[in-house]
Formats: structure tokens, C-alpha cells, sequence
């Protein structure tokens, strides 16, 4: 069998996020995660949802294996991508390099959200750089 073969036994999946289940994220004030799609749906990547609420952060922390490709939702947020403090709001997107040590901070009064985009790896080791 191909591996093209393979993929035919793989289902689409149309949902919605409300049928998803929230997850407070570890080491994260005011964070939640919804994992959308994984490697158990055929897929090669995940597709999460963050929500971060008023006054939600995510200290600097890096991941040696893993790219992120970001998409703002909604409102605006203090990203840290190395040494480079930004900005964004809704319709920024980003992209952050394996390695790379990065954080988060809402900066409104209402919830901030993006989609973040990982590779489906096994590993997916989250080393914290400061709290």
C-alpha cells in the first residue's frame, strides 16, 4: 500500500469549536486551549484555539522542536519573540522559529484569542525562561 493509499481511509471533519473541550493551560494565568485538530484526525499538524482573558500571560518559554504559525482573533496582545517585544491585533499573523523563546500578554479589558499551528510531534517539551 502507498502511501497516498493510506490517506484515503482518513475522514474529513467538519465541528465547532463549541464541541470542543477547554483546557486551562499549565503555567499560564488566564489561558485556556482548545486542541481543534490532531494527528488522531489524519492530520500532519495541530490546530489549537488559545482564549486568554483580561490580565491573561504566558511567561517567556521556548520549544527546541517546534514552529508556531499564529493567527490573532481577537484583540490585542504583547507577543515577545526573542528579543523583540510586538504588538498585534486581530488579523496579525506570525510565525515563530523552533527555539525561539516567546510570551504572551493580553493587553485589553476583553478576551484575546488566536489559532496556533504546531507540527504533530511526539515531543512536545515546553522549557519556562522565566516566571
Amino acid at each position: 500500500m502507498s502511501k497516498d493509499d493510506s490517506k484515503a481511509d482518513i475522514e474529513p471533519i467538519v465541528s465547532h469549536v463549541g464541541e470542543i473541550k477547554s483546557e486551562k493551560v499549565e503555567r499560564a494565568e488566564n489561558i485556556s486551549v482548545e486542541w481543534l485538530i490532531g494527528t488522531e484526525s489524519g492530520a500532519e499538524c495541530y490546530i489549537r484555539r488559545f482564549t486568554m482573558k483580561p490580565g491573561g500571560k504566558m511567561d517567556l518559554h521556548k520549544h527546541d522542536n517546534l514552529y508556531h504559525l499564529q493567527y490573532v482573533l481577537k484583540g490585542n496582545i504583547k507577543i515577545v519573540i526573542g528579543s523583540e517585544k510586538y504588538e498585534v491585533e486581530e488579523g496579525s499573523f506570525l510565525y515563530i522559529p523552533e527555539g525561539t523563546p516567546h510570551s504572551y500578554e493580553n493587553l485589553e479589558n476583553n478576551e484575546a484569542q488566536f489559532l496556533c499551528i504546531i507540527p504533530s510531534k511526539e515531543d512536545r517539551h515546553t522549557e519556562i525562561l522565566s516566571e
